[in-house]
């Protein structure tokens, strides 16, 4: 019985100090991506494809945190990119050093501006397919997300890598 007693108290004790710990290790609303998007369109229809992801993400730090990557089990690769005018043509290209979230700003990711791009897609991604991306930040934790694919209504960019 003294033994039990014991064990239930020490029990009692590893749960309560986990409890703290993990309250206050863990970085509650630390960055915030809403109204994210994966464009489906006949690009995603089958694997191998690529398309966009797009959210407005939010830095609720007191410093800068970059989004420099992202992974999903349905790429094989994906980057952060940018579309920018190269004489006079709209070109899309990998975002050198990342994307920056300045402290307390939301940036947006959308068509024909900073994006995170899935390329050589695993499986076809169609319109209302929920799509599972783990977003990478430099400065802080990574953010797991779950994102509703879905046609475009404007604008018919052309997802080539040069």
């Amino acid at each position: 019985m003294k033994k039990f007693a014991l064990f239930a108290a020490a029990s009692a004790l590893v749960l309560a100090a986990s409890g703290c710990s993990a309250a206050t290790e863990a970085h509650p609303e630390e960055m915030h991506a809403d109204n994210g998007w994966v464009r489906a369109y006949e690009m995603t229809a089958m694997p191998g494809g690529m398309t966009g992801a797009f959210a407005e993400i939010t830095n609720h730090t007191n410093a800068d945190v970059t989004l420099v990557g992202a992974s999903s089990s349905i790429a094989n690769m994906v980057e952060v990119h940018e579309v920018v005018s190269v004489d006079g043509e709209m070109k899309m290209r990998p975002k050198e050093g990342g994307i920056v979230i300045p402290a307390g700003e939301t940036v947006t990711l959308e068509p024909g501006g900073l994006h995170i791009m899935l390329m050589d897609t695993t499986a076809a991604i169609l319109e209302g397919d929920e799509i599972t991306l783990t977003l990478d930040f430099d400065g802080a934790e990574d953010l797991t997300v779950t994102w509703p694919a879905k046609s475009a209504a404007a604008g018919d960019e052309e997802y080539q890598s040069k």
